[in-house]
């Protein structure tokens, strides 16, 4: 396991990743409901990766951040879940819900390894923020399932009255 400074780093780079994911993902959707949670998520991740680079910031002040190269992320969950462009929505989120399981064991784990309590619990905050994505996901997912069997049987359900 890598040290408390290169997991940060790590953790850094997965919520870049991650915010690029829900780019690709709000692209890649028809449903502006759904496009609009995915644009939420990017700004979550975003707000997650500005609390760890205060964290880093506070543990390491006279250091730089250097993030890993993708190929040389030590965790291959932060490379698994990229979405792609052949992939159906359920998909996306299917593969999104992993990533955020993944992401909220990575928290416990870097909680696990702070040694201060207010760390500990940017690291709980953090796990908490990610469990509370998989929910969101998890939710969408079902309205997703049914919008795709819906256009499927009903192409007009767009066009209104």
């Amino acid at each position: 396991m890598p040290d408390v400074k290169e997991t940060i780093e790590i953790a850094i780079k997965a919520e870049m990743d991650a915010a690029e994911n829900y780019r690709r993902a709000a692209r890649q959707t028809n449903l502006f409901l759904l496009r609009d949670k995915f644009q939420f998520l990017v700004k979550e991740e975003e707000g997650h990766r500005r609390v760890l680079e205060r964290l880093f910031a506070k543990k390491f002040p006279h250091e730089d951040v250097v993030l890993p190269d993708t190929e040389d992320m030590p965790y291959r969950e932060f490379r698994e879940y990229e979405v792609q462009p052949t992939m159906q929505l359920h998909e996306i989120i299917e593969k999104a819900m992993e990533g955020e399981k993944r992401a909220i064991d990575f928290y416990q784990r870097l909680g696990d390894m702070m040694e201060e309590d207010d760390e500990k619990a940017i690291a709980r905050y953090l796990a908490s923020m990610e469990e509370s994505h998989y929910y969101l996901l998890k939710s969408e997912l079902e309205m997703v399932r049914n919008f795709e069997l819906y256009d499927e049987v009903h192409n007009m359900m767009h066009v209104g009255p």
